[in-house]
């Protein structure tokens, strides 16, 4: 049951089946990783390629798969980044065999593309980094972590230049685990090291990969942009409340609901409805901040942090409401909380931890 979900917004036919089998997989998929299956039944039912229209739908399934599933989810939000990236490049030669290539299969979801550039936002030294070469680039550094490598089929990864390009930003596809299992063969000098285990989404196929003077031709470089212009663009958009903190909060309100009235228990049937309109509030105000255009970023950052907080605070109702059962591991209660946790960091910023923190602090 969802206490939560706004009934004005219709997702595609097919799109509940597909939804209900990544929940049923959920404790699965958080174990072992996502099975490639989720990812092409969520492309079937046309959930996966080309954005749903209008921009609230869209956002209602992001809530909607994170609420089933937040490990598919982080593997399925990474898509839209490479597709959106590729359509959108400026027309050349290189983009447009590019195009050939991947761009038919990145918007039906045939293929699924993953995306590589948190480490763009460190401060400090760039790594990895990218030095001018006669019709190409020589790259050299370590990816800390790609997720979906070994479901996704290609990976855009974005480096910054160095010396004279030390203010471009390059961005090139490479084929992914999926490809190379089917044959495709990576530049020399890519090494892909093994999955990482992580507090949460372990199940997303996330691995580092090593660059050692490895040359990239212009042929697979879809656009160099000025990286301060890409900075202030990406400060905005990391500043915006993600909808899958309300995924979670959905989920959790939800399951909570569902515990206070099995046990017909009025203190949590209480808090979940306190929840549910601390929420609905909170959603609404922070959709409306996002679709204003005039909105100050330091709003924004608000928003996002006290959607985040409420996540965590949900996620541990549910954990003190099931008390004992919830430390049994693959629970939905003891997913969740973690799941809420990654994202107190994911697309974190200096400014976002900041915001965040100022509230855990008043």
């Amino acid at each position: 049951m969802d206490i939560l979900g706004p009934d004005s917004l219709v997702l595609p036919a097919g799109a509940e089946p597909a939804l209900e089998l990544l929940a049923q997989t959920a404790a699965a998929a958080d174990l072992g990783g996502v099975p490639r299956s989720s990812i092409d039944a969520l492309a079937q039912a046309g959930l996966l390629g080309c954005p749903l229209e209008p921009a609230a739908v869209q956002r209602e399934l992001a809530e909607r798969i994170a609420m089933a599933c937040a490990t598919t989810w982080f593997c399925w939000t990474q898509h839209q980044t490479p597709m959106l990236t590729l359509s959108g490049a400026p027309d050349s030669l290189a983009v447009a065999e590019l195009r050939q290539r991947w761009l038919a299969g990145l918007e039906s979801g045939e293929l699924l593309g993953a995306v590589a550039f948190a480490h763009v936002r460190r401060p400090g030294p760039p790594n990895p980094v990218a030095e001018r070469a006669e019709n190409g680039w020589l790259i050299n550094g370590t990816l800390d972590w790609v997720t979906s490598w070994d479901i996704a089929d290609v990976v855009l990864v974005m480096v910054r230049g160095s010396g004279a390009d030390a203010d471009s930003l390059i961005s090139f596809y490479l084929p992914a685990g999926r490809s190379v299992a089917a044959g495709e063969t990576l530049p020399a000098g890519v090494q892909v090291g093994e999955l990482l285990k992580l507090l949460s989404m372990s199940g997303t196929h996330t691995r580092p990969v090593t660059f050692e003077n490895v040359f990239i031709p212009d042929a697979l470089v879809v656009s160099v942009q000025p990286w301060s212009d890409w900075q202030r663009s990406d400060l905005r958009k990391t500043a915006q409340p993600n909808p899958a903190a309300f995924g979670i909060i959905r989920g959790a309100i939800s399951e909570l609901h569902e515990i206070g009235t099995s046990r017909s228990d009025e203190v949590i049937i209480e808090l979940a409805e306190q929840m549910r309109v601390e929420a609905s509030e909170l959603r609404r105000s922070a959709y409306l901040a996002i679709d204003d255009a005039n909105s100050a970023t330091e709003d924004l950052q608000v928003l996002r942090a006290r959607s985040l907080e409420l996540a965590v605070r949900a996620a541990t109702a549910v954990v003190i409401a099931r008390s004992g059962s919830a430390m049994i591991t693959g629970c939905s209660a003891e997913r969740r909380l973690r799941e809420s946790m990654f994202l107190q960091v994911q697309a974190q910023t200096l400014i976002s931890r900041h915001a965040a923190l100022a509230l855990l602090s008043s």
